[in-house]
């Protein structure tokens, strides 16, 4: 009968192996972690839209006072707001707790965000502003500045205090519409 000469691997070739899965993971991880990062940018740029198109719409359409003696408002903006909670110590999320009640009129510009059907049920990475551009703005033709808004969100996704910044503007325009900007500006989106 013939033996079978038993062989495992060699310590040269699992050393190898180790390296090779060594410079994958080195050149893996970095990419992952910048992909994660980009995908959160899509929740500020959603948002920013939705806030966006809640502007338009509220400039679009008529508001009456209660009252007979009422005064149908047209092409009007609502108030500027904000949120800006602070997100949980040690993560770069914005708890859905910490930020003011969108719905309540009580809360900081809940009107605003109740008039723009604007809310955030849930955990987040930005904070957001509406803000009613009253006055100069380097960004919006000085002709446009009294119908003219942006939609604002800006996040911390690495922790460095060194924000992010997702806006995008609207004004009114000659022929009476709302011009908005083409898309979303977008400052240092993954820091």
């Amino acid at each position: 009968m013939k033996k079978l000469n038993k062989r495992g691997f060699t310590l040269i070739e699992l050393m190898i192996v180790v390296a090779i899965l060594g410079i994958l993971a080195a050149v893996a991880i970095p990419a992952f972690i910048n992909y994660m990062r980009k995908a959160k940018t899509s929740e500020a740029t959603l948002n920013i839209d939705r806030i966006f198109e809640g502007g338009v719409t509220y400039f679009e359409a008529e508001h009456v006072a209660r009252g007979v003696d009422s005064v149908v408002l047209q092409h009007c903006l609502p108030e500027t707001a904000a949120w800006t909670p602070n997100a949980t110590p040690g993560s770069e999320k914005y708890s859905a707790g910490a930020v003011p009640d969108p719905w309540s009129t009580t809360a900081t510009g809940g009107d605003t965000w109740k008039a723009l059907d604007f809310a955030m049920g849930d955990n987040h990475y930005y904070a957001y502003q509406f803000h009613n551009v009253r006055g100069t703005n380097d960004a919006i033709p000085a002709a446009y500045v009294d119908d003219a808004f942006y939609a604002a969100a800006m996040g911390d996704l690495d922790g460095d205090s060194a924000p992010s910044l997702f806006e995008r503007a609207a004004a009114h325009t000659a022929d009476g519409t709302m011009q908005g900007s083409s898309g979303v500006y977008k400052r240092d989106p993954l820091e």
